[in-house]
């Protein structure tokens, strides 16, 4: 039987990862010590010094340095954030002082605050995984241990590493060799990352990842394997920042971070590729888990491919689907409301259960079955 593993934001955050709302104040606690000045090009402190500017010019938000007012801070998220900046570009519009002309006096502002808000979030997830609690990597080994994960797939919805790094632990003479991401990337071609075999187990990332560097000269990715990716962008180190120069034609790449509330950036024809391979895979499951996936009514783009999943199999109505999303805070408006999205989509077969990530991470065995 094949089994679909659906990891959401939930999931990483029952490993430390933060939600949504936290990421840019838990960035801010990171660099509280850096002082708030105008600071030269591409150092950290230009960094704090244009997030800062950037929420007190859109949502007229002081940054403040002391611990105690920074926690009462009502940041907007990290896609909210973000889904302004795209939606300008995607325009071509602009706002007071944040210009996409290059030859204005906030020239390209837009697209530089941009990266600086995914190189934020990517700190702020670097820095709270630093106590990771391994769940993933014991998720791994236990369905390699039960033999469920030869004939598992994961999809995934997180920016993060942490299935990656879990799956790739288990290959360490070989990196890579049993993960499919299922797109070429450079580092296939200078051998410092194994082409999946044909054992690789397969994952697919719906929104990007952290470990996915691209170069726009070459329309390549390069993958920064075992580390979190886009972080190496805003250290000092030379060694960090070498990573992040395309090894074919000598570019500066850029993260691969998607918005799930747009679709623009998936006419690139390996993110189509990605959303391609896993609706095959997942016409022929059996079964999908979700792990800390609340359904958002947000998500069309995945909805539509899970009701194409749905309607399209050569028999229509097999398909089933448990859900893996409790914990010790969840209210009872929020468990009925997302019994009713999952319900009035998806329809009757939907098993609803009362165990956490941490509970099938320990046996999955519980709902494999």
């Amino acid at each position: 039987m094949k089994t679909a593993i659906f990891l959401g934001a939930g999931a990483s955050a029952a490993e430390g990862a933060p939600v949504q709302s936290d990421l840019f104040k838990d960035y801010f606690h990171s660099v509280k010590d850096q002082p708030l000045i105008d600071a030269p090009a591409n150092s950290p402190l230009w960094m704090k010094k244009e997030l800062s500017d950037f929420f007190k010019d859109m949502f007229d938000i002081e940054v403040p340095d002391n611990i105690t007012k920074l926690d009462k801070v009502a940041f907007p998220t990290f896609e909210e954030a973000l889904g302004l900046l795209d939606l300008a570009e995607s325009r071509r519009e602009a706002f007071k002082n944040y210009d996409l002309d290059v030859f204005g006096p906030a020239g390209n502002r837009i697209r530089l605050v941009r990266q600086f808000i995914v190189l934020a979030m990517a700190k702020a997830i670097s820095d709270s995984l630093k106590r990771s609690k391994r769940l993933h990597r014991e998720l791994v080994r236990n369905l390699k241990r039960k033999a469920f994960l030869r004939d598992t797939i994961f999809i995934s919805t997180n920016y993060d590493i942490l299935i990656d790094n879990a799956l790739t632990s288990f290959s360490a003479d070989h990196p890579g060799a049993n993960l499919d991401y299922a797109v070429e990337f450079t580092n296939f071609a200078i051998g410092d990352w194994a082409r999946p075999g044909p054992e690789a187990v397969a994952l697919y990332k719906l929104h990007g990842s952290l470990n996915w560097l691209y170069c726009a000269i070459c329309n390549t990715l390069t993958l920064t394997p075992n580390v979190k990716g886009v972080i190496d962008l805003i250290t000092d180190s030379d060694t960090n920042r070498d990573r992040a120069i395309c090894r074919v034609c000598g570019s500066i790449m850029t993260p691969i971070i998607i918005p799930p509330t747009f679709y623009k950036d998936m006419s690139r024809v390996f993110l189509s590729l990605i959303w391609n391979k896993a609706e095959n895979a997942l016409i022929k499951a059996d079964h999908i888990i979700f792990c800390g996936y609340s359904f958002p009514d947000a998500d069309m783009h995945i909805k539509y491919l899970l009701k194409r999943v749905q309607i399209n199999r050569r028999r229509p109505g097999t398909l089933r689907f448990t859900v893996i999303n409790h914990h010790p805070d969840k209210r009872p408006g929020q468990v009925k409301d997302e019994t009713s999205r999952y319900t009035r989509f998806l329809g009757s077969k939907v098993n609803f259960t009362k165990h956490s990530f941490d509970n099938f991470v320990s046996a999955p065995e519980i709902v494999y079955n």
